[in-house]
């Protein structure tokens, strides 16, 4: 992945007012000229330092792909603690609720950009492969047992959890507090992994218990 240049005062505000209002608005609601009204500055001027709204979503994609690929590093780089798996689950979902203008339209967005197309894909081959890392670590541990091709399948699972939750929220009419959402998310990606506990789980049984508790209390 190429690293990112460093940007400009006037740039980096204009990501950020972006990131905002298409977070908050929803994508299809803001065009650029939306944008160069709420930093009240001319939309030639916005033009000037980026190429209309799409030329945007890339710059804060490629922002979103490179703070998800150093969380997805984390327990590659070291094998998690069986306390830290939630909070490393709970980092990628806040990442996500970060970006989370580009889930919400996801489709229609990788259609129109078809740039982001590769770069999302390779992103959630990475996601998969963190998650079954993760898992094997587990799996060695005597935490998890997986009978053949079961933890790539749920890895599989795990990354479509996380892609889809949002998403998932807002039709269920759950668009309320972010922690919440979060959460909820974080508890439900755990609960998959609860099939597949093996002779040494009470250490994972504990950590959920604790989530739940936490969730509900």
């Amino acid at each position: 992945m190429a690293v990112q240049k460093p940007r400009s005062k006037t740039k980096e505000k204009i990501l950020r007012t972006a990131l905002a209002l298409l977070n908050n608005e929803g994508e299809p609601n803001i065009s650029s000229v939306d944008i160069a009204a709420v930093m009240e500055i001319s939309p030639g001027n916005l033009y000037y330092h980026y190429k209309g709204k799409d030329t945007i979503i890339e710059e804060l994609f490629a922002d979103f792909e490179e703070e998800l690929r150093l969380v997805l590093a984390a327990p590659i780089n070291k094998p998690l603690a069986i306390e830290d798996n939630w909070i490393f689950l709970y980092i990628i979902f806040e990442e996500i609720y970060d970006f989370r203008f580009f889930f919400f339209n996801m489709t229609a967005l990788l259609e129109r950009i078809p740039a982001l197309q590769p770069k999302f894909t390779r992103l959630l081959s990475l996601m998969q492969r963190t998650f079954m890392d993760v898992l094997g670590s587990l799996e060695e541990s005597g935490h998890l047992v997986f009978r053949a091709d079961e933890d790539r399948i749920l890895s599989e699972r795990l990354t479509a959890h996380f892609i889809y939750w949002l998403p998932y929220m807002q039709l269920r009419g759950s668009g309320g507090n972010p922690k919440s959402i979060i959460h909820e998310g974080v508890y439900s990606a755990l609960s998959q992994i609860t099939p597949y506990w093996g002779t040494d789980a009470d250490p994972y049984a504990a950590l959920l218990k604790d989530f739940k508790d936490e969730q509900t209390g």
